[in-house]
């Protein structure tokens, strides 16, 4: 992978940083995708060898500062969802977009509700049911972030 690639890669990262905390109406706040998770998923899927499980540590130590919570339970959760991508790495390129779809909102869904135990095991904190919307909303961009990073991605290296 050229210097390029990787610098339009961590470029991608904090695009995502930045849009994760983009302000929105308490309306539709819990409408927001899961930025950070897309990037991390596409990064993942189109540079395995590059992109693994020592994404995680920073990442997710990053996302603690940034959203003001425990150190340690974004590391938890992105480990989990890296694990995850990297088991189903080559089944992942066997679905159809539709398929992919579906599998990116369960990942993320399994992180919201990691994210949920975390918080409700320390805090004692509840959340209403709209806790599985930004896998949704992750799941419908999910095209666009896979048409996106793949042809940035692949022009980057040739």
């Amino acid at each position: 992978m050229s210097a390029r690639a990787i610098f339009f890669s961590f470029f991608m990262i904090f695009i995502a940083f930045v849009l994760e905390h983009l302000p929105l109406p308490v309306v539709v706040d819990w409408f927001q995708p899961a930025w950070v998770m897309l990037c991390i998923t596409a990064l993942v899927l189109f540079a395995p060898n590059v992109f693994g499980l020592w994404l995680a540590i920073p990442l997710g130590l990053m996302m603690d500062v940034e959203q003001g919570t425990l150190l340690g339970l974004h590391v938890v959760m992105v480990t989990v969802h890296i694990l995850m991508l990297q088991i189903l790495y080559r089944r992942m390129f066997l679905f159809n977009v539709l398929q992919q779809a579906i599998v990116i909102m369960l990942l993320i869904a399994m992180q919201q509700l990691i994210h949920y135990w975390g918080l409700l095991m320390i805090n004692g904190d509840s959340r209403p049911v709209l806790l599985w919307m930004p896998a949704f909303m992750s799941a419908i961009l999910w095209p666009w972030v896979y048409t996106v990073g793949y042809k940035s991605l692949r022009r980057m290296q040739h």
